[in-house]
């Protein structure tokens, strides 16, 4: 009995060890990238029809020629929408921080 118990916690130290081992799912660092969609985003033109401040939340993925593909946006007005995708869809990203097929949920803030 003594021996069973000591191999269950040696069996419990040796699964807490091995994924202890593993790295923790932190967000990366993007921060080339983020420059480079700010950049893209600065030349937007002056949005008349913005009451007050919006925040969009935006989903993008790479694709095999490392462009930026617009998945979504959590916008419900269609002008940012469209601007949004205009501007972005099929734009060759410089930064190789996105491998292809990854993707990068960030968000914009447009003020009136």
């Amino acid at each position: 009995m003594k021996k069973l118990f000591l191999s269950v916690i040696v069996t419990l130290f040796m699964s807490t060890a091995f994924a202890a081992d593993k790295s923790p799912n932190t967000a990366k660092n993007f921060d080339e990238t983020y420059r480079e969609l700010t950049k893209l985003l600065n030349t937007y033109p002056n949005l008349g029809g913005l009451d007050q401040d919006v925040v969009v939340k935006v989903r993008i993925a790479i694709n095999e020629n490392h462009e930026i593909v617009v998945m979504s946006t959590d916008t419900t007005n269609e002008d940012l929408n469209y601007y949004i995708k205009n501007t972005l869809n099929y734009q060759k990203l410089l930064a190789e921080e996105l491998k292809v097929g990854k993707g990068l949920v960030f968000l914009i803030k447009f003020t009136k």
